[in-house]
Order: C-alpha cells, then sequence, then structure tokens
C-alpha cells in the first residue's frame, strides 16, 4: 500500500467556478489501485485552484484502516473510488463517498478499442454498474459478449479464473479486473475513461463544498441554539431536524443524533404551534410551546420551536413565569417584597448595588411580574456602548440622519422595549447630554429618533440600575437631579453578599448541584459546602454572588485532579488564593470598620496580587477576581 499527496499545478474549466465560492481548497482522497490511481492522477493539475488530493494505493480493509485514520486526523472532506471499492467504502465511512460512474460512451469506446484485440469479450463490471447501457451493445452485430457482474473483489476474481478463457480473447472492466487480465496474459480494457474521472473528481468537490456547508449552519445553528436557555428545536422547510439545544436533547432524549430526519415526537403536534404560546406538559412538566416561521421572500424556509418552562406565581389572580432566586435571608426577603409591590406600578424602579449583587435578575423579575410582562424585556449597559454611538442605539435614527446611516433607518431599543420593559445598567455611565433625553422620555412617555420628526409613543416598564450612591453622583454634578428624582419613584437597594451570609448556603448548594448537573460529575455536594462554609463566611466577597459562582465552578472542576474534599481545602492557597491572601479579614472584623478602612484595602491587596499573577493583564486579573473588567478599571480608580 502506498499514499501520496499531489498539490494541482494548474487551473481548469471555467464552467466549473469554485474558485471565488470558498478560498479554502477542497481536501479529497482517492482511493483504488494502480490503473485508475495513474489515470486520475493525471488529471490532478486541472484542479490545482481548489483541492489538494491524497492517492491510497489500496483496497478494501486496507484501504479502509488508511480511510478511518485521515477522517480521524481531520485530513479529508470527500473520498472518490471506483467499482466495488466505491460502493464498500460508501456504506461504510462516516464522509462522503463519491464513485466513479461509468457512462454509455465509456462502455461503447471500451468496446470498440477491445475489438482490436478480440470478437470474444468477457465484461466483468460492479452489480451497480452498466445495467440498462450493456443491452445496447447488441447493435455492434457481430461481437460475443460476456457480461457478468459481483459484489466483491472475492467474486470477481471467483468469476475470472472460473470462466473458460477459450470463451474470450480481452476483458474490459474495473482497474482491478485488468490487473487480473494482466496477471493471466489475456489482453484488457479498462472501461474507465478521462472525462469519467474528471466528472468524478468535479463531482467530489461539489459534494464536499454542499456538505462543507451544510456542516458550517448546523455549527451555526447549535451555537445560536445553545445560548438561549428554554429547549429549542430548528428544522427546515420538510420540518427535519436541524439543530437542538442541549436543554431540548434533555428533554427529548429521543432527539439524540437524530439530525436531518423528520421531526416526530409523541404527544407533540408541531404543526399547530405558532407564534401563539401553547400549554404543554412534558415530562410531568408544564411548558409554554412555540413555532416561529423564517420566511425569505414570501417562501417559508425553517421552523423555531421553543419550550418555555412555565414556572408561576400566583398574585392578584393572575398566573406569570417568574426568574428562579435562591435566598433565605431576611435582607432579600424584603428585597422580593419590594420587588413585587413595585413591579405592579407603571413607574419607574431604581436599583443599587455592587456588581455581582444580581440587579439583572431583580429587573427580570420586575418585568415578570408587571402588567407588561408579555413584552419584551430589553436590556442595555451604558458603560459597554460607545459614546457617539449611544444616542442612535437608544433612540434609533431615521434614513440619512448621518453619514453613515443605513437605508431605512433604524429602531432604537426603547422602541424595540415597547409594550414591555426596559432595563439600563450602570446608568450612572450615561453622558449628560443623553441623560436630558432620557429624563424628556421619562416625562413625556415618547422619543423621537435621530434625524426624524415623528414622535412615538411608550408604554414600557423602565428599570435603571447604578452601582454607585447617585446622590453622591448628583452632588458632584455628574448626574443631573432632576433625572435622579424622576428615576428615584421607587428604589430598591440590593445587599452585598457579605452582608446577607445566611443565603451564602443556599446559593452554594444551589450553584454546586447545578454545576454538579452540568459537568455530569458525582460529587457529594453537601460535604463539600459544609467544609467550605466557614472559609466562605470568612471571605469579603468583592465580586459577590457572581463571584461566588465562578469560584464555585472553579473549585468544583478542580477537585477532579485531588483525591479527596480534605485534600482540595489543603490546596485552596493554590486554587483559590484570594480566599487566604494575605489582609483578609473576617466579617466582624470588616463591620467594625468604615467604609474606606479595612474592607478597601483588602479589595486593594487582593486586586494588586491578580495584577501581579497576571502580569498587568487586567482582563485575566478580573475573570480571576469574579468582577467585570468594567469593575476593575473602576476599583481601580476609586484606590
Amino acid at each position: 500500500m502506498s499514499a501520496q499527496t499531489s498539490k494541482n499545478t494548474r487551473g481548469y474549466s471555467p464552467s466549473m467556478d469554485f474558485k471565488n465560492t470558498d478560498e479554502r481548497l477542497v481536501r479529497v482522497c482517492l482511493i483504488g489501485n494502480s490503473k485508475l490511481n495513474k489515470m486520475v492522477h493525471s488529471l490532478l493539475p486541472e484542479f490545482r485552484e481548489v483541492a489538494e488530493f491524497t492517492i491510497i494505493d489500496s483496497i478494501f480493509a486496507d484501504a479502509l484502516s488508511s480511510a478511518h485514520r485521515l477522517i480521524e486526523a481531520n485530513a479529508v472532506d470527500v473520498f472518490i473510488s471506483a467499482g466495488a471499492n466505491a460502493f464498500y467504502l460508501k456504506d461504510t465511512l462516516p464522509v462522503p463517498v463519491v464513485p466513479l460512474r461509468v457512462s454509455q460512451s465509456d462502455l461503447f469506446v471500451a468496446v470498440m478499442k477491445a475489438s482490436a484485440f478480440s470478437r470474444k469479450m468477457l465484461l466483468l463490471t460492479h452489480e451497480h454498474q452498466l445495467t440498462r447501457t450493456v443491452d445496447l451493445l447488441s447493435y455492434f452485430g457481430d461481437i460475443d459478449l460476456i457480461h457478468r457482474t459481483y459484489s466483491t473483489v472475492d467474486e470477481a476474481r471467483d468469476i475470472f479464473q472460473n470462466q473458460k478463457q477459450d470463451q474470450f480473447g480481452v476483458v474490459i472492466g474495473s482497474s482491478f479486473v485488468c490487473d487480473l487480465a494482466e496477471k493471466a496474459g489475456i489482453p484488457y480494457v479498462m472501461v474507465y475513461s478521462r472525462e469519467s474521472c474528471r466528472f468524478l473528481i468535479e463531482a467530489a468537490i461539489t459534494r464536499a463544498r454542499v456538505e462543507r456547508k451544510r456542516q458550517e449552519q448546523s455549527a451555526l445553528a447549535d451555537l445560536l441554539l445553545s445560548k438561549m436557555d428554554a429547549p429549542s428545536l430548528l428544522v427546515n422547510r420538510k420540518g427535519y431536524l436541524i439543530a437542538a439545544n442541549p436543554s431540548a436533547q434533555q428533554l427529548f432524549p429521543d432527539l439524540h443524533g437524530r439530525k436531518r430526519v423528520p421531526l416526530q415526537l409523541p404527544t407533540i403536534r408541531f404543526g399547530e404551534l405558532s407564534d401563539q404560546a401553547t400549554p404543554l406538559t412534558i415530562a410531568e412538566r408544564d411548558y409554554l410551546a412555540t413555532g416561529s416561521a423564517f420566511v425569505l421572500e414570501d417562501e417559508l424556509v425553517g421552523r423555531l420551536y421553543r419550550f418555555k418552562p412555565k414556572v408561576a406565581l400566583v398574585q392578584s389572580g393572575v398566573t406569570k413565569p417568574v426568574p428562579k432566586l435562591t435566598y433565605v435571608s431576611a435582607e432579600m426577603h424584603h428585597v422580593i417584597r419590594l420587588t413585587e409591590l413595585y413591579a405592579a406600578t407603571p413607574s419607574p424602579v431604581l436599583l443599587q448595588g455592587e456588581t455581582g449583587t444580581g440587579k439583572e435578575l431583580i429587573a427580570r423579575q420586575i418585568h415578570a411580574l408587571s402588567p407588561n410582562s408579555d413584552g419584551p424585556f430589553v436590556a442595555i449597559n451604558c458603560a459597554a456602548i460607545p459614546l457617539d454611538l449611544l444616542e442612535s442605539e437608544l433612540f434609533g435614527y431615521a434614513e440619512g440622519a448621518f453619514t453613515s446611516a443605513r437605508s431605512g433607518g433604524r429602531t432604537g431599543l426603547l422602541e424595540e422595549a415597547n409594550g414591555g420593559t426596559f432595563f439600563m445598567d450602570e446608568v450612572n455611565e450615561l453622558p449628560l447630554t443623553q441623560q436630558a433625553k432620557l429624563l424628556r422620555m421619562l416625562q413625556e412617555k415618547e422619543i423621537k429618533p435621530v434625524g426624524s420628526n415623528r414622535t412615538i409613543p411608550l408604554n414600557i416598564k423602565f428599570v435603571a440600575a447604578c452601582h454607585h450612591d447617585l446622590q453622591v453622583e448628583v452632588a458632584n454634578k455628574r448626574f443631573r437631579e432632576d433625572l435622579y428624582y424622576r428615576m428615584n419613584v421607587f428604589s430598591i437597594k440590593l445587599p452585598a453578599l457579605r452582608e446577607r451570609l445566611d443565603d451564602l448556603e443556599p446559593l452554594m448548594l444551589y450553584f454546586m448541584h447545578t454545576l454538579n448537573n452540568h459537568y455530569r460529575y458525582d460529587i457529594s455536594v453537601a460535604h463539600l459546602v459544609k467544609d467550605l462554609l466557614p472559609i466562605f463566611r470568612a471571605y469579603q466577597w468583592p465580586g459577590n454572588v457572581r463571584q461566588l459562582e465562578n469560584l464555585v465552578e472553579r473549585l468544583l472542576v478542580s477537585l477532579s485532579i485531588y483525591e479527596s474534599i480534605p485534600a482540595l481545602i489543603e490546596a485552596l492557597p493554590l486554587i483559590a488564593p484570594e480566599l487566604v491572601a494575605a489582609g483578609a479579614v473576617s466579617t466582624e472584623e470588616a463591620a467594625d470598620e468604615t467604609a474606606g478602612g479595612l474592607l478597601k484595602q483588602s479589595e486593594a491587596e487582593q486586586i494588586a496580587d491578580a495584577l501581579r499573577r497576571f502580569g498587568g493583564n487586567k482582563t485575566k486579573a478580573a475573570e480571576f477576581l469574579g468582577i467585570s473588567k468594567t469593575t476593575l478599571w473602576r476599583r481601580l480608580k476609586e484606590l
């Protein structure tokens, strides 16, 4: 067995213009024996611009093992072969295999060539080739043709050896059959032509392109669906399953590995699902199912099915889905009581709290409990949008409003939130010029897109959040006083994690159970929480609940390299040095200090330690500390 790789040396027919389709070369592997390989190899320079080739001079079992090595190395897009070898590989390999097709003209030309040797011919072909074409050979008149078919090379060998050689003077067949004739000293003509081999290569390149595009589309669909929390399924226009996110695969275990098949599940009539939510009970749990159509140029191209769990809270006789919160502390009970009360009003709500305390989660809770719960929830982080884009992002713009304005204009985020809830995080980062426009929106309940005279009435539940004391920002002239009082109709102060340590244990249990299931570990969560809790309670948690979740995941994954939980605890200085950093203080000590005292000193030391550890890389330091990069920048400014 031998293998060689060839890159082509010149272009080929402009009628097959793959060059502009994809810049990556298609990786084609030819598997056959020497005579076919030589013919195909002579054509390879024509395909230099679009493909690279590997040629394996082998058949059946030997060829199969070589093919699997290429597949495992991700070094092939498509295989090409001929005769029994092609159909054997096609039934065995997970990568597309394109067989060489023998045309009517190939056979006629081969017979004419063979007639120069003898009028008695043995035509030996694979059973899936040359079915009706052979009958046409009767028009050649005085040719004495014996046609035999085979399904395996062993069968082909037996037919050839058992056929009386005085019955034919020339053999026509595949490359393998020609080898048999050559060893027997009988003249032969290979039934394959250069033109058929050229067409084989072109067909393989086309098949590889189509398959690659399908895989990319499938991977993109998987990626998009994976970002959706609710179980979601994507089908094409024929109702064939294209993608299913992990939560859908858990909800419907029978879907595993069933891509490109009709979507059929018991008790669910997919054809009856529409944009209007339909209540369904699946695995003894209630869901709201929707089926959204994708339409392109008035033609249906697919559907997205989503199954949202129906988590109910009864309030004033109305049942509404609400986000999950984990707490037992009196501080959080007070927060939730205020949340439920303020959500029912049409006025703005201001959320204040440190980073990682769950401000967006409370905002979603307000949305779910508000009269606008059936509408969209639109969130924006003011610190994350460039100042020159902020106005157009918030209010939208009309066509031609500025040089780079796109045709038809753009809908602003406030308009997108119409009928629902608009959540503005880090509102203290809003420039003063935009604060004036936001004030007008809250007062007039309408907006005017940039460059437009049209006003758009709004019906939104407005929720703002910030990590600073806005009264201090007002006193320092960084925030408009009138906007502050307009937003601060209802205010909720979210406690830091160190201020509600009663929630530490249930939060640890929740995160550990969730991550334990996600990573499919078999860890004694209760034991781990019990051993970590005293250490966690003594820590200040500058990143609050977000930092807790990140740290729990780090420890849970790290446990896999340690023999036991005690060994993990002993290794904490290496795995989670922030927990045992020099200068870290207990909750009791922190309570005796002023806001600018020991607590800030501890945070400064932890931040400095993280920056030293990562050579000043603020992104990695922020990830290590369990806080956002924006928060790290802010803390550095404050130190």
